[in-house]
């Protein structure tokens, strides 16, 4: 059975956010962090589309998801 592998730019993405979310939550809520993260993420997309005249929703997704997983797993417990 072979596994889907994710692009090496979702995964920078993906580890990107999950380090921002944790050095922003050492000092701030669960829920400010992930405003960090998105602010980050919105950055570097707009730095994207004047550097290169394009932007990906699916690099904004795969920043801010480690953000909300961890979000959401401490929401329910």
């Amino acid at each position: 059975m072979n596994l889907p592998l994710m692009p090496q730019d979702k995964a920078n993405h993906f580890i990107y956010g999950f380090v921002i979310y944790l050095l922003a939550n050492i000092l701030l809520t669960d829920l400010l962090s992930l405003i960090i993260v998105l602010i980050f993420a919105l950055a570097k997309e707009t730095y994207d589309y004047y550097r290169q005249g394009q932007v990906e929703l699916l690099d904004v997704i795969y920043t801010i998801s480690p953000a909300l997983i961890i979000l959401l797993f401490n929401l329910i417990k």
